[in-house]
């Protein structure tokens, strides 16, 4: 495998050139909206406590309000921000989106296929497996008061968000899904995304060994010098989509 070059996104791929792009999204593409990476410098991690509690499994049922302060906190924030261009772009484009992000941006902004391999927080999941409720989350008003959590509208037991915590494995339906995607890919594009989240950076290598081009767009270099992508465009996706947009 050799080094990657560093490039703009318009010259090593050219849009009229593929015709079957995939992008993989982190948390990266909805910093623009306020919603923070989770690892970076002034991360969720760091600025709510509360975050690393609301993430394990092994906590439920106990955890329970503490994962709807966080996740629909960040689903409340996600609706007044709204989608970025970087968002804006990929729906435009109709570009079939892989996503790490449970904060419901894609579809905001007008994307059709997605596949959410965190789940989302605008669902809702009951706890009580003898119910198996699913719905969307009413996040739209007023938080409620810290704490609170909502029922289930079909046993009246407790629901959670509907996204997967350390501890729980990935949808299958999902995952699958997302491996059928990038084998179809010609372009794969990573956004926003940490090279140390498993298992979604697989996803990479395998786009790349059935052939797609594989491009990585974020803000840093920190990756190691032989990684699965063939190019990185540095910069602010926010700035790199709306320019391949714009491209001719």
């Amino acid at each position: 495998m050799r080094e990657p070059t560093h490039v703009d996104l318009a010259d090593i791929a050219p849009r009229g050139r593929f015709h079957n792009v995939v992008a993989l999204t982190g948390a990266g593409i909805s910093a623009a909206a306020g919603l923070g990476t989770f690892r970076g410098a002034g991360g969720l991690w760091t600025a709510q406590p509360d975050v690393e509690a609301a993430m394990h499994a092994h906590e439920l049922p106990g955890n329970v309000p503490a994962l709807w302060d966080v996740w629909g906190g960040i689903r409340r924030r996600a609706l007044m921000a709204g989608p970025s261009a970087a968002h804006q772009v990929l729906a435009e484009l109709g570009v079939r989106v892989i996503t790490q992000n449970i904060d419901g941006l894609h579809q905001d902004a007008g994307s059709t296929d997605v596949l959410e391999l965190h789940g989302s927080a605008g669902r809702a999941a009951c706890l009580n497996p003898a119910c198996g409720y699913r719905g969307r989350s009413d996040l739209a008003g007023p938080p409620p008061p810290p704490g609170h959590v909502p029922p289930c509208p079909a046993c009246g037991g407790q629901l959670r968000p509907d996204v997967v915590l350390f501890g729980e494995t990935l949808d299958p339906h999902t995952w699958q899904a997302a491996q059928e995607a990038v084998e179809h890919a010609d372009l794969m594009l990573a956004i926003g995304t940490s090279a140390f989240v498993t298992p979604a950076i697989w996803l990479v290598p395998m786009a790349r060994d059935h052939g797609a081009l594989c491009v990585n767009l974020n803000v840093d270099d920190s990756l190691p010098r032989l990684d699965p992508f063939h190019a990185h465009v540095i910069g602010d996706c926010q700035e790199t989509l709306p320019r391949w947009l714009e491209q001719r």
